[in-house]
C-alpha cells in the first residue's frame, strides 16, 4: 500500500487508508485512477503534482498548507475538508473535477483556473479569490465581498445561472462572452430610476408589481452586476425579463 511521496509515477494502485503528513513537501509526483485513501494534512506543501481521475475525497488540509502548481483532472474532490483559512491554492488547474461538497469557501485560490467543474451551491469569499478563472457553468454561486472589495475573476468563457455578487467591485473582472449575459457597470442609478417606474406600470398586476419591486429592491447600491437573463426568464418568466429589461435599460 503507497503512501503519497515525491518524484512518483502512480498508475491504479491501492494507498494507505489513513495517512498523517506533518509539514512535509510532497512535489513533483503524478497519480492516476488511484483511490488516494484519507490523507490529512497539516502545515504541508504539495507543489508540481498532478492528480489525474483521483478519488481524493476524504482529503484533509490543515495549519496553513500550501498547494502549489498543482493539477486536478477529473478528480472527485467532494467531501474533501479544509480548515477555516488553512490552505492556500495557487496556480492550480482544476479540469472537470466535482467539487460540489468542498469546503472551498475556507481556501484561498490565487492565480488558479476552474474549467468544468461541478461547482454549485456555495458563498466565496471575495477575498479568497484573486486573479481566478472560471470556464462551463456556474450555478447558485454567491461572490461575497465586504463593502466594495474587488472581485479579480475571469469569467469570459462561463454561464452564471443563479449567480449573485454582494458587495463586489466587478471593475477588475472580465464578464461572459456568452449570448444571454450583459454586464452593467452603472447600475445604480438604473435601479433608482426602475424603483420609481415600476409602481405606475398599468400593464403589471399588483403581483407582479411586487415581484418585481423585490427583486429590483436587492440591487440598491449595487454598482457592477453580471445578468443571464436566460436564466432569469426560466426562473421568473418572459414578463419579468422584458420589463426589467424595460426599466433597467439593459443593452441587449
Amino acid at each position: 500500500m503507497r503512501k503519497l511521496e515525491s518524484y512518483i509515477a502512480v498508475d491504479n494502485e491501492p494507498f494507505q487508508e489513513i495517512v498523517r503528513y506533518e509539514n512535509e513537501s510532497i512535489h513533483s509526483a503524478t497519480i492516476a485512477n488511484s483511490n488516494v485513501g484519507s490523507p490529512i494534512f497539516f502545515g504541508c506543501t504539495l507543489k508540481q503534482m498532478v492528480f489525474d481521475t483521483c478519488d481524493l475525497n476524504n482529503a484533509r488540509f490543515f495549519a496553513d498548507c500550501t498547494i502549489d502548481t498543482c493539477t486536478f483532472v477529473r478528480c472527485d474532490l467532494r467531501a474533501v475538508g479544509i480548515g477555516e483559512d488553512e490552505a492556500v491554492f495557487v496556480n492550480c488547474e482544476f479540469i472537470s473535477c466535482d467539487m460540489r461538497g468542498m469546503t472551498i469557501e475556507h481556501a484561498t485560490f490565487i492565480d488558479c483556473v476552474f474549467s468544468k467543474c461541478k461547482l454549485s451551491n456555495r458563498v466565496l469569499q471575495v477575498s479568497h479569490l484573486v486573479n481566478c478563472t472560471f470556464a462551463g457553468k456556474l450555478i447558485d454561486i454567491t461572490f461575497e465581498g465586504k463593502g466594495r472589495s474587488k472581485l479579480q475573476a475571469d469569467f469570459e468563457n462561463c454561464i452564471l445561472d443563479g449567480v449573485e455578487f454582494r458587495g463586489c467591485d466587478l471593475t477588475q473582472s472580465v464578464p461572459p462572452k456568452l449570448k444571454n449575459h450583459v454586464y452593467v457597470d452603472d447600475l445604480a442609478p438604473r435601479i433608482q430610476q426602475a424603483l420609481l417606474h415600476i409602481p405606475q406600470d398599468d400593464e403589471l398586476s399588483g403581483n407582479e408589481q411586487k415581484r418585481l419591486l423585490r427583486y429590483v429592491q436587492k440591487l440598491e447600491g449595487v454598482e457592477q452586476y453580471i445578468f443571464n437573463t436566460a436564466y432569469m426568464k426560466k426562473i421568473y418568466g418572459d414578463w419579468f425579463v422584458r420589463k426589467f429589461v424595460q426599466y433597467v435599460e439593459l443593452d441587449m
